[in-house]
C-alpha cells in the first residue's frame, strides 16, 4: 500500500488526504520519521485535519520530541 501512494505522490497528486495515507502506512512500518514528515505536510496543506494532527502527535511521540507531539 504506502509504495502505491509513494507513487501517487511521485505522479504530483499531493493533497492532505494522500498525505495522511502515507503517514498511516509509515507508522505501520514502523517509520515514524517519513510519517512524521508527511503528516505535517497534511496539516499544513489543510490546517483543520484532525486525523492529521492526531497522527503526526503519535509520531512524534514515538521519535521522543515530546514537546512537539
Amino acid at each position: 500500500m504506502r509504495e502505491n501512494l509513494e507513487k501517487l505522490l511521485a505522479q504530483g497528486r499531493d493533497n492532505a488526504l494522500l498525505r495522511f495515507g502515507l503517514g498511516d502506512a509509515c507508522l505501520k512500518d514502523q517509520d515514524a520519521e517519513q510519517a512524521a514528515l508527511h503528516l505535517a505536510q497534511a496539516t499544513v496543506q489543510q490546517p483543520g485535519y484532525s486525523a492529521a494532527w492526531k497522527l503526526l502527535g503519535k509520531a512524534l511521540h514515538q521519535l521522543g520530541r515530546l514537546d512537539e507531539a
